[in-house]
């Protein structure tokens, strides 16, 4: 990538690289949040199954929201796909395409090989790719993942998801089976 003129100041590739490293840690704490969560349930589960002997067909719901929590990760993986520099790339040839171009540069290994790998890009040629692609063939590449609003669909599962979890939550914890 290459095309990034050594004029890019300095303190803007830095701030690109401080909030790409921000979004990686917001992506990984919420993937993880969203597997221990579907574990919890799991645990949950077990817990009024083996320890408090409740055996109520009701409770085996309680299995599918672990199942529902585990799977949002996949909501969270695709919120944050592809990456904040990709998806700059994307934009008009401007002051941000070219420092993120150029902050990009330096996180390549970081970012590009897992992207390449989501693609479904092989090894020897990922490698090779890891090193030498240019921004307009990533920005070829990753068309197909900026379809859709994935934002948007995150925050509004999320706005939807949580008030029905707290729900069945409640609607679990005050649960009485009839005799």
């Amino acid at each position: 990538m290459s095309e990034a003129p050594s004029t890019i100041p300095e303190p803007e590739v830095s701030a690109l690289i401080a909030a790409q490293r921000r979004e990686l840690r917001r992506r990984r704490a919420w993937i993880l949040g969203a597997r221990l969560g579907g574990l919890a349930f799991a645990a949950w589960y077990l817990e009024i199954l083996i320890i408090e002997g409740k055996d109520a067909p009701f409770y085996i719901t309680v299995n599918l929201a672990a199942i529902a929590t585990g799977l949002s990760s996949l909501v969270a993986f695709n919120y944050y796909d592809p990456p904040l520099l990709v998806r700059n790339l994307h934009g008009a040839d401007g002051p941000l395409r070219r420092a993120s171009i150029a902050a990009l540069d330096r996180m390549r290994e970081q970012l590009l090989a897992p992207l390449l790998q989501d693609l479904g890009i092989a090894e020897p040629e990922r490698g090779r790719l890891v090193a030498t692609i240019d921004a307009d063939d990533l920005v070829r590449r990753t068309a197909d993942k900026l379809r859709g609003d994935r934002k948007r669909f995150g925050r509004i599962y999320l706005a939807i998801y949580l008030p029905l979890l707290l729900g069945f939550i409640v609607l679990v914890a005050t649960y009485q089976a009839v005799p």
